[in-house]
């Protein structure tokens, strides 16, 4: 039996995800975007009954739904946010194969590429004439030292103090009367009068 790449990609990334297990025709685990931390509500760890994100296919293509918190979208889309590293290669099998780009549920290759920054999204303009016109702009002549100016020092401000926890939440007064309550103490200790 021929899997698809989705399913060798599931295979793959089955270990990173916490939970894992194979049901009939979909695959379960704890979601990673409402389940992240392992713990339910009462703060007990979860049990693999608990887990509620389910990769299932859909026609030729699988998808990823969260039966707690509703979080639905495609598997592409999952690889995207979970394991941007995977995500590329997935995209770069897709694209050999030539499953990607418009009405597929995969962006092309170069799409990916622009999105990331990796490739530029126009291309570089290369017309003679501008190069002629920087080789034939006379040079710039060099500055005299005098006119250089010395770099000067960041402007400092000076911020308001800041306030303790305390004068945040409106304790200040009961602090007040610890601390005088702590200075009548000591001066009785020692003998002196206010």
């Amino acid at each position: 039996m021929t899997s698809s790449i989705e399913e060798i990609f599931i295979d793959y990334i089955a270990s990173s995800l916490p939970l894992f297990s194979q049901q009939q025709s979909a695959y379960r685990f704890q979601c990673p975007y409402c389940q992240s931390s392992g713990k339910n509500s009462k703060g007990k760890t979860l049990a693999p009954s608990d887990a509620k994100g389910y990769l299932y296919p859909h026609g030729n293509a699988w998808n990823y739904k969260c039966h707690k918190c509703g979080t639905h979208q495609s598997f592409e889309k999952v690889l995207e946010e979970q394991f941007p590293i995977l995500h590329f290669e997935y995209v770069r099998l897709r694209d050999q194969l030539g499953t990607t780009g418009f009405q597929t549920n995969c962006p092309s290759l170069e799409t990916l590429l622009k999105k990331r920054g990796m490739l530029s999204v126009q291309p570089p303009e290369f017309r003679l004439e501008k190069f002629y016109q920087s080789l034939n702009r006379p040079a710039a002549p060099p500055a005299p030292c005098s006119a250089v100016a010395a770099p000067t020092a960041p402007k400092v401000t000076k911020l308001p103090p800041m306030r303790s926890p305390q004068q945040q939440a409106g304790q200040q007064s009961r602090l007040n009367h610890l601390v005088k309550q702590r200075e009548q103490k000591r001066r009785n200790r020692s003998g002196e009068l206010w």
